[in-house]
């Protein structure tokens, strides 16, 4: 697993398995708490570089999001 995710003001790896939906952080050493925000596509983590680290593009990650994923749209019209 090449993911990384972002809390606590810093890139945190992901380890073991991702299973269905459910993921799990390394936060060691880090002062963080249930129900803190953490990114996974966003400013800090852009979605080029999730893509480049799963050897995809940006636009497979996108189209592969499921339904639970909230969506914010920026721009346009």
């Amino acid at each position: 697993n090449t993911g990384m995710a972002f809390v606590g003001g810093q890139k945190r790896p992901i380890v073991g398995r991702v299973s269905m939906d459910l993921i799990i952080i390394d936060v060691t050493g880090l002062s963080v708490s249930p129900g803190d925000e953490i990114e996974l596509i966003g400013p800090n983590m852009p979605i080029g570089e999730v893509a480049g680290a799963m050897g995809t593009i940006d636009y497979e990650i996108l189209t592969r999001l499921g339904s639970r994923f909230e969506r914010t749209y920026t721009g346009g019209e």
